[in-house]
């Protein structure tokens, strides 16, 4: 059953769209642009989420991209 979100699909590709034209505009490679989204996503899980949740968050969140990953992949 595909999850539904309460996010439109407008806004999560206007905000990923801004987020891509920083680090292209900043020429950032690869690695730069995966170790900057690394730390915003630490520091929203550690600003946002309780201690107690935090390790299901993660681990939720890391599970959706090895699966984002390995759809696009194949």
């Amino acid at each position: 059953m595909p999850i539904v979100s309460k996010y439109s699909t407008a806004q999560i590709e206007k905000l990923v769209n801004q987020l891509l034209d920083v680090l292209h505009s900043e020429k950032a490679t690869t690695e730069l642009s995966l170790m900057c989204l690394g730390n915003a996503i630490s520091h929203v899980v550690n600003s946002s989420v309780p201690p107690a949740q935090r390790q299901a968050v993660v681990s939720h969140f890391n599970q959706a991209l090895v699966d984002a990953v390995n759809i696009k992949a194949g």
